[in-house]
């Protein structure tokens, strides 16, 4: 048993001394200095003594979606009515366009143009009046959902 414990003992003091004599600093504890470095000289490392926080960086996140335009110019009925309604400030394109609320004037409909930021309100309108409606939009996403936006418009049809 004494054998043992000399053993143990002697290899205790043989690698302090050892970590010693080839000049590396002892790794600190977390109430160590944070200035302690593995090394001497100009190639002195740092040694971490707390793990960073990690950072996510994707890069500036997307504005909101933008319409335009801002409001619809007047309809006449029994007159053809078509209005471009393009989106920008999207990071990737527009997969759909939708009525989200409220109603078109009868004899109005939304035409979505695949492969564009755009969309168009066509047709003749069959009565005088005031509809109001609400556009969605939805754009692709990447490895995560893509952006959303919805615009409330007016459409005012006279005679």
């Amino acid at each position: 048993m004494k054998v043992k414990a000399l053993i143990v003992l002697s290899l205790i003091l043989w690698m302090s001394l050892a970590t010693v004599s080839c000049g590396a600093t002892p790794r600190p504890s977390q109430t160590d200095q944070p200035e302690a470095t593995h090394g001497s000289g100009p190639t002195a490392l740092p040694i971490l003594t707390e793990r960073p926080e990690p950072t996510e960086d994707f890069g500036p996140s997307p504005g909101p979606l933008i319409f335009a335009p801002e409001t619809l110019p007047v309809a006449r009925t029994g007159e053809l009515y078509e209005v471009e309604i393009g989106i920008s400030g999207n990071v990737t394109p527009v997969d759909s366009f939708s009525l989200s609320s409220g109603a078109l004037p009868t004899g109005v409909e939304l035409v979505f143009m695949d492969g564009e930021d755009a969309a168009t309100l066509t047709g003749k309108p069959e009565t005088a009046g005031t509809s109001t409606f609400t556009l969605s939009v939805s754009c692709f996403g990447t490895q995560v959902s893509g952006q959303r936006g919805d615009k409330e418009y007016t459409l005012s049809v006279v005679d």
